[in-house]
């Protein structure tokens, strides 16, 4: 633990900010920007900070992994971030790293019934505290029809395409180094969304380019999305993917607690009833099946 605590700290700066991040995104979508200008922005700075700051790759994607490249851009980030940012117009921060939350959970699902992936005792226990936590979040908009569920729905559209990224990901990631991959699906997702970013042109005219609103577009493209990945790399590489993906699931109460401070959101029973079972619910369902001992 002491010779690694440099790597727990390195991590758990990636998670800070990663928490952070959903806010910063909220402050740029009230001063003008689109989501599709967000993400452009946000992934084009930090391919030209990856460009000038990490030395060049002497790899080469081999042939047929173009497409597999392809779809993780498109996948993990051009759609991720749409859905995601477009979600958060109408929702809450809180909501939004909640149902990012649930990705373990569907995850699970999906490796179930396409890939007959077998379960143990407590991914079905997260399974139940997941989907119980997802109704303590949603029963009231779903009954109200709140514009919130609006929200809710987009932002589960990035849970669905995380889920696809994931997948195909584990295609590549014993083929290429992960720093490769990144720089990779950067370049081509910048390139993918040129097209959509065309018809938000307009709305450049309209951004409030203050130095606050600025600094919060530099927040998410050089410290969540190159050192936050950077980081989290190095510590997976020296302490180990299971622990380290454990504490993911911090993320969410980042969030929450952000959301509450500067942005003034709601703070209720319901809300930390949800928190507690969907997040515990994500620690169950990510339990292997070579590690079903409590």
């Amino acid at each position: 633990m002491k010779k690694n605590f440099k790597y727990y700290i390195l991590a758990c700066f990636a998670i800070f900010v990663w928490g952070i991040s959903l806010v910063s995104t909220k402050v740029l979508l009230g001063n003008g920007f689109t989501p599709n200008i967000i993400t452009f922005f946000r992934f084009f700075i930090a391919w030209l900070v990856i460009l000038i700051f990490q030395k060049r790759s002497t790899e080469h994607i081999k042939k047929g992994d173009q497409k597999y490249f392809s779809f993780l851009a498109v996948t993990g980030i051009s759609l991720f971030y749409f859905f995601e940012n477009i979600g958060l117009k109408y929702t809450t921060v809180a909501n939004t790293s909640l149902i990012t939350a649930t990705i373990p959970l569907f995850t699970l699902l999906t490796a179930y019934f396409f890939y007959k992936k077998k379960l143990v005792t407590q991914n079905w226990i997260g399974i139940i505290l997941s989907l119980t936590g997802s109704f303590l979040l949603f029963y009231k908009d779903i009954i109200h029809s709140s514009i919130h569920l609006k929200g809710d729905i987009l932002v589960f559209g990035s849970v669905i395409m995380w889920i696809s990224y994931s997948f195909i990901y584990k295609t590549l990631m014993n083929k290429y180094s992960a720093s490769f991959i990144i720089r990779k699906i950067f370049l081509y997702a910048i390139i993918f969304l040129i097209p959509l970013i065309i018809f938000d042109l307009k709305s450049i005219v309209s951004i409030n380019w203050e130095l606050n609103v600025i600094m919060h577009l530099l927040f998410l493209s050089v410290i969540c999305s190159y050192l936050g990945y950077y980081f989290w790399n190095i510590a997976i590489k020296k302490i180990g993917v299971k622990i380290i993906s454990n504490l993911i699931l911090f993320i969410p109460v980042v969030s929450i607690s952000t959301g509450i401070i500067f942005l003034s959101e709601p703070f209720t029973w319901n809300l930390i009833y949800s928190a507690i079972l969907i997040i515990s619910g994500a620690y169950f369902t990510s339990i292997s099946e070579e590690e079903h001992k409590f």
